[in-house]
């Protein structure tokens, strides 16, 4: 059976880190599907829509793994492959949010809603057994022991290229791991709750190891990407994995998204010794009723405490500042702007807000055709407050930027 996977493109100057999520569906399929398999991929950001054309024309199962802003590329060459005898499928975070309508696409036969690596074993058990069946939306829960996973396959993906690409960016060879799947937390802004779920599932620090020795034995990575979206959730887990690194011998540094909530002392502490370099924080605004209005479970006060402390242990830190809810004011804009002069971050960026499917800030009725490959968090047309007006609110941004050039996330560089 052929199978390819694809990674479509954005409509606007885009990146983009490996395709881990396709990865892991490769290995968990090559472990337990009982089948001849010839599986291959193509990232749009790399490859051309005639390579990827031609690569997968033959393909019995082409699948898509698709954030929203790659949605309409996605379709745009779904339409193109579709054939009577070959099944299409979508999935990644703008069909888990939306499957009901991404699903009604002609050229669209399967969707898959969340986690992906049990749904498709049973999709390409499926179609290895003739029952290719009518469309369908395919919700398989969440795998709780998420160590029996395979790592992802990264050969694959062709990771050389997105390290070349960091490389480029940054000077040196990275590489991402996620290790863990779920967020507690409820920021109004954010999306991933429906492909990871709510409750978080953590790998072990044994098998996160296996990996980070993997990715320098075979990749010649120095510096590693912790791709979760709070790293820090269990300070056990963290202490155990700072220790074993430590007692391994294992001295490529790393960095990881923290919530200023998750961390103490002792766990910094670990962090530092164990050589994580950098930590990025979810700031997003300096003012209390914001924080409040997008369900930031914190305080101006702590922010400031951890990142005093951070840098006590020597750990870059990085801000995470957001503008554009809609009660926000230009006052609030300066609370935000008087925060970082205060906490003096190492690196920042200033995104705008984006009612990416299905975020508090979605409505189905105005925003379901919408095409989302013409913005992101970083630029885009749509958000304004109640009191700024979205140009206004982009020279702020900009403004801002500039203020801070020499900290700047190098994605608004």
């Amino acid at each position: 059976m052929k199978i390819v996977f694809i990674q479509p493109n954005v409509g606007f100057k885009g990146h983009t880190w490996e395709a881990i999520g396709v990865g892991y569906l490769v290995s968990y399929l090559k472990k337990f599907f009982k089948g001849d398999l010839e599986v291959s991929f193509y990232s749009a950001f790399y490859d051309s829509d005639d390579e990827i054309i031609k690569g997968a024309e033959n393909a019995d199962i082409i699948g898509f793994s698709c954030t929203s802003p790659q949605f309409r590329h996605g379709l745009s060459l779904a339409n193109k492959l579709k054939r009577k005898n070959n099944l299409i499928v979508f999935g990644g975070a703008h069909a888990s949010n939306l499957p009901q309508l991404v699903i009604k696409e002609d050229s669209i036969d399967a969707v898959v809603k969340g986690e992906g690596e049990e749904a498709m074993l049973k999709i390409v058990e499926d179609f290895s057994r003739g029952n290719q069946g009518k469309k369908q939306i395919i919700d398989a829960g969440y795998i709780k022991d998420i160590d029996s996973i395979p790592f992802p396959d990264r050969k694959i993906i062709k990771n050389e290229r997105n390290i070349q690409t960091a490389f480029k960016d940054n000077g040196i060879r990275i590489a991402s791991i996620l290790s863990s799947r779920g967020c507690p937390f409820s920021c109004s802004f954010c999306s991933s709750r429906c492909l990871w779920g709510r409750m978080p599932r953590l790998r072990s620090p044994e098998n996160i190891i296996g990996e980070f020795e993997e990715l320098i034995k075979d990749w010649n990575i120095q510096f590693v990407k912790f791709a979760d979206d709070t790293f820090t959730l269990n300070k056990q887990r963290i202490l155990n994995f700072c220790r074993m690194k430590i007692e391994k011998g294992i001295k490529i540094p790393f960095g990881a998204n923290s919530h200023v909530n998750t961390v103490d002392e002792d766990i910094l502490k670990a962090l530092a010794q164990s050589n994580c370099r950098e930590l990025w924080y979810g700031v997003e605004s300096g003012s209390p009723k914001i924080l409040k209005d997008i369900h930031k479970t914190t305080s101006i006060e702590k922010v400031k405490e951890i990142f005093k402390l951070t840098k006590k242990y020597g750990i870059k830190t990085r801000a995470y500042c957001l503008l554009g809810t809609p009660n926000e004011t230009m006052e609030d804009i300066k609370m935000t702007e008087k925060l970082c002069d205060e906490i003096e971050p190492d690196i920042v960026g200033f995104t705008l807000l984006a009612p990416y499917p299905v975020n508090e800030y979605f409505d189905y009725e105005i925003m379901k055709d919408w095409d989302w490959s013409t913005f992101d968090e970083y630029n885009n047309n749509w958000v304004k407050t109640n009191t700024i007006n979205n140009e206004k609110l982009k020279k702020e941004q900009q403004r801002l930027v500039k203020k801070y050039e020499k900290k700047i996330t190098f994605r608004q560089k």
